[in-house]
């Protein structure tokens, strides 16, 4: 086989070991480069193998506090997973970069940074896995602290690894609704900083937190400059300009609804499916690709409209419409709703019927 970076010809297949010495990239870098699947670069051996836990050595060495603050900071973002014998912090290839700054303050401690390959039945191709491990017997005792520098240290973490910017303001869904709501009173009481809880967590115990404003937004980043420009991709994630693009997420409902004191057949009890799009405009999330990610956008769609008046007589559904529930003022009432959630929010389109709709866009 050929190697396509130091075009040197091998007489086994490419892995690790060559390319890292050829130009320093890992086997699924290489894939992704020259766009080949990784069923044609990997051995059958190489897939679903199972790490070892003798080939770790225990680690004599002390837990600076560099290292605690650092896996403090893991813990509360929910990052650090167990799996069999072993304990890891796991990233996408995007991210290779920020997991590889982990990996180098935690090897001392006794981590490894390993890319795993696995056959993977639902997509029907093999799949590989970024993680730092360490054997969980060796992971050393979690000791918090506090003090300033630690704190910060901590948070940039957090906001590093789980963290998102949407329309200038941060959100971080904790998922432990105790460490959210510790953090903001440290930030309330000590910086003058404001989250705002949202009640949209994906974690059961957790809580989505949002900057209440967007001074809110940038006395955080600045309060964290520091610790985010030094973490690989937290700078152009949180500091750069990106390009922008709107997307938008078509849901449906039925309902019924009269016109109180309409002077024709609209004030009688009548019904039919609603079709709702939600425009959400915003820049592109270099480490995502998506100015949002349709699942959350559909999530909170659905959760805070959808099921509150699908099926249901928006008069009654709602106090807000009970006198007018025409389109226009179910617009405003969706609008009202979403926004805080969405801050990208750039239009709704609410069709009643196939011929009658209604476009609006509401206060940021």
């Amino acid at each position: 086989m050929q190697c396509l970076e130091c075009k040197k010809l091998l007489s086994h297949q490419i892995n690790n070991e060559h390319l890292y010495a050829c130009c320093g990239l890992t086997l699924q870098e290489y894939a992704l480069r020259h766009h080949m699947p990784l069923d044609l670069l990997l051995n059958a051996d190489q897939i679903n193998q199972q790490d070892n836990v003798s080939e770790y050595v225990k680690s004599n060495a002390q837990a600076t506090q560099q290292v605690q603050n650092l896996l403090n900071g893991l813990h509360v973002a929910g990052a650090i997973q167990q799996e069999d014998d072993f304990t890891y912090v796991s990233l996408g290839i995007r991210r290779l970069e920020q997991l590889l700054w982990y990996q180098n303050i935690l090897h001392s401690v006794g981590f490894k940074f390993k890319q795993e390959y696995f056959y993977e039945n639902d997509s029907h191709r093999v799949l590989s896995r970024n993680a730092i491990k360490i054997p969980s017997v060796f992971f050393p005792p979690r000791i918090v602290c506090n003090e300033y520098e630690s704190f910060l240290f901590q948070l940039a973490i957090i906001v590093a690894h789980i963290g998102e910017l949407h329309e200038g303001y941060l959100f971080v869904d904790f998922p432990d609704v105790q460490d959210a709501r510790c953090i903001e009173v440290e930030l309330a009481n000590k910086h003058q900083i404001r989250l705002q809880p949202l009640a949209a967590s994906e974690h059961e115990n957790g809580l989505l937190m949002r900057s209440e404003t967007l001074e809110d937004t940038s006395r955080l980043l600045a309060l964290l400059d520091e610790w985010l420009k030094e973490i690989p991709n937290a700078c152009e994630r949180f500091f750069e300009k990106q390009e922008e693009a709107l997307v938008s997420k078509e849901l449906v409902f039925d309902s019924a609804h009269f016109i109180t004191d309409h002077p024709d057949k609209c004030v009688n009890l009548h019904g039919g499916r609603y079709t709702i799009n939600v425009k959400v405009k915003d820049q592109i999330d270099p480490l995502t690709g998506f100015v949002i990610d349709y699942g959350y956008l559909k999530r909170i769609t659905k959760s805070k409209i959808i099921n509150k008046l699908d099926h249901h007589n928006i008069n009654y559904a709602a106090a807000e419409l009970s006198w007018r529930s025409s389109t226009e003022f179910l617009s405003i009432f969706i609008w009202q709703t979403l926004i805080e959630y969405l801050p990208g929010l750039s239009e709704l389109q609410i069709f009643e019927t196939t011929q009658s709709h209604c476009c609006y866009v509401g206060p940021s």
